[in-house]
């Protein structure tokens, strides 16, 4: 390495921040967690009247707003006294972002502490550390599967307009979403095609919510909600549709979710798959993260088109075209083999 490599004051710096990372989300999971966010949003406060109002420790309570004053969360007009910042603001109104952050404070945080095991052997740390697999630890915590419901939500909501404004539904009869959470992007799809009827699946805690979500939208005579689990069956129809699925699981665990929508897909009828489309970018992007966030949580990952043209093949499908949305997420279009 070059002497003024070595000698560069500002790679140890950069490090350390890079090092410390779990601190500050851990300081604003606290934030959030104490209500700190909302208190502040009521205008400016003394730190002690902040503290007494959440029930936290005078002092301690002080120490973590300037914390939070360094990362530019809040700012201090006059010593003593905390006002929130514009990014401050953010952790009031975003809902999704409040559970992303409250899950990985709660919960992905304790995932992300097994990495290690993930990449030794390929596979999620969850079950050595809960006992049981993500999905079934999430679907026993009704808080903690609400949160993730409503992010999942928030998400399928960023693509579900781009997804219909590229896809021609006009020749399908029957959709069904499977994984559909609280059918968000059903009811989008229903919406902006009159003739559709539609199906949402998913697990049964899930599908109360979605019940709930497809009423409100004044969809109950043309979307049935299911509940059930893909790795054993899915609802039949001519439009089978996986969003933000298969992202989760090893080859093996698509497989089994693709052969069940092999066997329940129309003859003359297709396979969309919503994921992010991996390609080999230079240098890599943010998405290196969620790959890993996939593999930690499911022993999933995300996939290239030829590596979806294989999982396909092994089902029983073929590749028939990539479309992209515009969005996070482009569409995969099989077809029965």
């Amino acid at each position: 390495m070059p002497e003024s490599k070595r000698a560069d004051p500002v790679a140890p710096n950069a490090l350390e921040e890079l090092i410390d990372g779990y601190q500050k989300t851990q300081v604003i999971h606290v934030m959030v967690k104490l209500g700190i966010a909302d208190q502040l949003g009521r205008g400016a406060q003394r730190s002690e009247a902040v503290a007494s109002a959440v029930g936290a420790h005078a002092g301690a309570c002080y120490r973590l707003l300037r914390a939070l004053e360094y990362m530019d969360i809040v700012h201090e007009p006059s010593p003593g006294t905390f006002a929130l910042t514009a990014l401050g603001e953010q952790l009031r109104s975003n809902v999704a972002l409040r559970d992303a952050l409250l899950l990985t404070g709660d919960v992905f945080a304790r995932w992300w502490a097994g990495l290690e095991h993930c990449v030794r052997t390929g596979e999620s740390s969850v079950p050595v550390i809960e006992g049981v697999s993500s999905f079934e630890y999430l679907h026993g915590n009704t808080e903690a599967t609400s949160r993730f419901n409503r992010l999942m939500s928030a998400m399928v909501g960023g693509i579900a307009a781009n997804v219909v404004s590229v896809y021609d539904f006009s020749a399908v009869r029957r959709v069904v979403d499977i994984g559909g959470g609280r059918g968000t992007l059903i009811s989008t799809i229903l919406k902006a095609n009159p003739q559709l009827r539609g199906v949402v699946f998913d697990v049964p805690t899930t599908i109360e919510e979605a019940k709930q979500a497809i009423t409100a939208m004044g969809l109950t005579e043309r979307c049935e909600c299911v509940g059930g689990d893909f790795f054993a069956h899915v609802p039949s129809g001519d439009c089978l549709v996986l969003s933000a699925v298969l992202s989760d699981w090893n080859d093996e665990k698509c497989t089994v979710i693709l052969k069940n929508c092999r066997r329940a897909v129309a003859v003359d009828g297709r396979l969309l798959v919503l994921e992010r489309l991996l390609e080999p970018e230079r240098p890599a992007p943010p998405s290196a993260f969620m790959d890993l966030q996939m593999l930690v949580i499911g022993g999933g990952t995300g996939r290239s088109a030829p590596e979806y043209r294989s999982l396909f093949h092994a089902a029983g499908f073929e590749l028939a075209r990539v479309i992209p949305t515009g969005a996070s997420r482009s569409i995969f279009e099989a077809r029965p083999a």
